[in-house]
């Protein structure tokens, strides 16, 4: 299998599951294994891919992705935390956090195909800006007492 088509694969798959990270996070996976399920990669060539993110553009697909799963468990945990704080601002959060991952998809799809085009380093900088967003909006929702 060509690189190139390995990597559509692996986007294709990472696209498909993106929203059961906070499933997979309450049932204690790991993130070489999410990666690893989403790939059809082993755990071992995941985490042979983590050891060294500069060493290929793959690696350095797999470091992004994996830090913006991080990213998302973060903010993941710190809903729940902040919902059940204060219940009353669950619906509102809610509807924040939905407009907010809306325009960031989109907007972080746009900076990365401005970017790169249809280059092999296209999801990566798309990962990357969902990670660097997805910050910003834990920290944002951190420092509030409700949206």
């Amino acid at each position: 299998m060509s690189a190139e088509r390995l990597a559509k694969r692996i986007v294709l798959l990472l696209a498909l599951v993106s929203a059961s990270v906070a499933v997979r996070a309450a049932s204690g996976s790991t993130l070489t294994e999410i990666l690893a399920e989403r790939s059809g990669l082993t755990s071992q060539e995941v985490a042979s891919l983590l050891a060294s993110c500069d060493a290929n553009p793959t690696s350095m697909r797999f470091c992004a992705w994996r830090d913006q799963l991080i990213a998302e468990r973060r903010l993941e945990q710190l809903i729940d935390e902040k919902r059940t704080a204060s219940p009353q601002c669950a619906a509102a959060l809610a509807r924040k956090l939905a407009a907010w991952q809306k325009r960031r998809d989109q907007t972080c799809k746009q900076s990365a195909h401005q970017q790169w085009g249809s280059g092999s380093m296209l999801s990566a900088a798309e990962a990357m800006c969902q990670t660097d967003r997805t910050k910003q909006m834990t920290q944002s929702i951190s420092a509030s007492t409700c949206p």
